[in-house]
């Protein structure tokens, strides 16, 4: 029955469908890979970060299959996420153990994850076709997806002669796209045969089918929420102009992120959001994304026909195109308007800045991007207190002299009083980071930031940024050290804690040349954030790093760890 049916179906839909390949009989078995090892490919080398070909020594797959199945690479640092890609993308000898074949499903389900969706397709490229994962074929079908390049995805779809639920999904998708409808709900029907296919997929080709030429409020409104989980549903959502929801954005791939920002065919604020998202992933440099947040120009009036007396409008009949976005976005604008007040404008700035909230990476990518518009501002009494916050703001974008600039406003004649504590907190940081190798300087801003906390917030900061300087440089004042090793001191242990199981392993992976393990275990624990961990513990896991080699990973997880931004007066 199943094959009678399929070859039915398969005739209405001219399409040439085979038996599901041996890509059914398990991933990547061994005994089949003949001489292809698949563990020694990769995308990166020794050069841009490749790690040892024999990370995996020592490791066996009974311990990394539930690592690997519990990591998920959202919202990580940038340390973090550095260490995760070099740990995918770079060959290795294969781990030992039965489970070698899973394993490596899970790897290639954490490189997808990730966005890297090129790197996910070369790869696949040199592997057998596999169950369960996109083979390549596939993966660069939903990349065209993505792209808007459908005449291309389609040719791809219907030139595969693999049968599963993924691929006649999409060729249903290709034939509602081009409003063949009876022939995509019968490709859906053969999907179901095949596999559980999105049941997005079936209600969108529905609402297409049905949604009338011109459809009223109502109907818009009774159309499902855009779905950006695949390229797929991104080329349904944008043809049938699918409303787009908060929930479009839940678990949103970042590399699909990446992709859909750069189309021409959506939305401004739709591009805004989508570079977000791929910026925040470490995706998009600032440049990219300073394109996204570009202004469309604005459409001219229709010209009245002669001898009719134009019809007046409202400003409200037309959308503003330019709306913005986000507070962000607010502030690009105003710095672009020549009629902005500086005042206004640094309030503008702050805004955007502190709706980053806990987060560094969004405050970091924001900075970025604001830097430019920030080095502009000369007005004093407009910048008020706001200097000390703009210099961490500079820092965190990485222009250190522009962070000089704004702590040193008050110290000009006329301007704002100083704030001690966030200057030294700055200067420390510079000496954490390795941007000021200076022994001398590490003693100022010790002795500084001992002199200049009060409170138990700047206390606590204090101590947990002087205590990294110490294990990272060991160059700090007396002031410092007797500020630590007194009541001070007594909030290093404030805060989550690694468990003594983790910090084992950890030492042992790290110590004992297991190094994907060992750093797979790092991203597990203290991924998303280090900040929240007691600093006695995050400084244990600095010097481990700096001990194994890793050492200006080491001050970048220090900085990170600090949550530097959120400090306040």
């Amino acid at each position: 029955m199943f094959k009678q049916s399929l070859t039915a179906i398969a005739a209405v839909l001219a399409v040439s469908a085979v038996p599901v390949t041996a890509s059914a009989q398990g991933f990547l078995e061994s005994t089949g890979l003949g001489d292809i090892d698949p563990w020694g490919v990769g995308t990166i080398s020794r050069a841009d970060g490749a790690l040892p070909l024999t990370m995996w020594e020592g490791s066996t797959t009974e311990d990394l299959l539930p690592l690997f199945a519990r990591l998920n690479p959202r919202g990580l640092t940038p340390t973090m996420n550095t260490f995760l890609r070099r740990v995918l993308l770079s060959p290795s000898r294969a781990p030992e153990g039965a489970g070698a074949d899973q394993l490596l499903a899970q790897r290639m389900r954490l490189i997808w994850s990730l966005g890297e969706l090129e790197a996910y397709e070369e790869i696949a490229r040199q592997l057998p076709n596999a169950d369960g994962i996109l083979s390549a074929r596939e993966a660069r079908i939903e990349m065209q997806f993505l792209r808007g390049n459908l005449a291309s995805a389609c040719s791809n779809v219907r030139a595969s002669t693999e049968a599963n639920a993924y691929l006649y999904a999409a060729r249903a998708g290709c034939f509602a796209l081009e409003g063949n409808y009876s022939s995509a709900n019968l490709a859906l029907e053969l999907a179901a045969e095949l596999g559980t296919p999105d049941p997005w997929i079936t209600t969108a080709i529905g609402a297409m089918q049905t949604m009338p030429a011109e459809p009223t409020e109502r109907d818009i409104e009774r159309l499902p929420a855009a779905s950006f989980a695949s390229g797929l549903t991104t080329a349904l959502s944008l043809a049938g102009n699918f409303p787009v929801r908060d929930e479009s954005f839940q678990g949103l791939n970042p590399g699909f992120a990446r992709e859909i920002s750069g189309r021409n065919d959506i939305s401004r604020a739709l591009r805004i959001q989508m570079a977000d998202v791929a910026t925040f992933a470490g995706l998009m440099t600032t440049q990219e994304r300073s394109s996204a947040y570009r202004l469309e120009p604005v459409p001219a009036p229709p010209m009245p026909v002669a001898g009719e007396t134009p019809a007046e409008t409202e400003e409200t009949d037309t959308p503003d195109i330019n709306a913005p976005v986000n507070a962000l976005d607010e502030a690009l604008q105003m710095a672009a308007d020549r009629g902005t007040e500086e005042a206004d404008l640094v309030v503008a700035i702050r805004r955007a800045l502190a709706q980053s909230g806990s987060n560094t990476v969004y405050f970091t990518e924001n900075a970025r991007l604001l830097l430019p518009v920030m080095t502009r501002l000369r007005d004093l009494d407009a910048l008020g207190q706001n200097g000390e916050y703009f210099a961490i703001a500079a820092f965190a974008a990485g222009d250190q002299r522009q962070a000089t600039r704004f702590q040193r406003v008050s110290e000009i004649e006329g301007g704002p009083e100083p704030d001690l504590f966030l200057k030294a907190w700055v200067d420390g940081l510079r000496v954490l980071s390795g941007t000021d190798r200076s022994p001398a300087s590490a003693r100022l801003a010790s002795t500084q930031l001992a002199q200049a906390a009060s409170g138990d917030g700047q206390t606590a900061a204090a101590a947990e940024l002087l205590y990294s300087l110490l294990m990272v440089d060991g160059v700090l004042s007396h002031e410092a050290r007797d500020f630590l090793s007194g009541t001070a001191g007594d909030t290093l242990s404030e805060g989550d804690q690694l468990d003594i199981q983790t910090q084992i392993l950890l030492t042992s992976g790290l110590r004992g040349g297991s190094t994907g393990e060992g750093l797979l275990r790092l991203v597990s624990a203290l991924g998303r954030r280090p900040d929240t961990y007691a600093p006695e513990d995050i400084v244990d896991v600095i010097e481990l790093l700096r001990a194994t080699g890793y050492t200006t990973e080491a001050r970048a997880l220090a900085v990170e760890a600090l949550g530097f931004h959120q400090i306040r007066n």
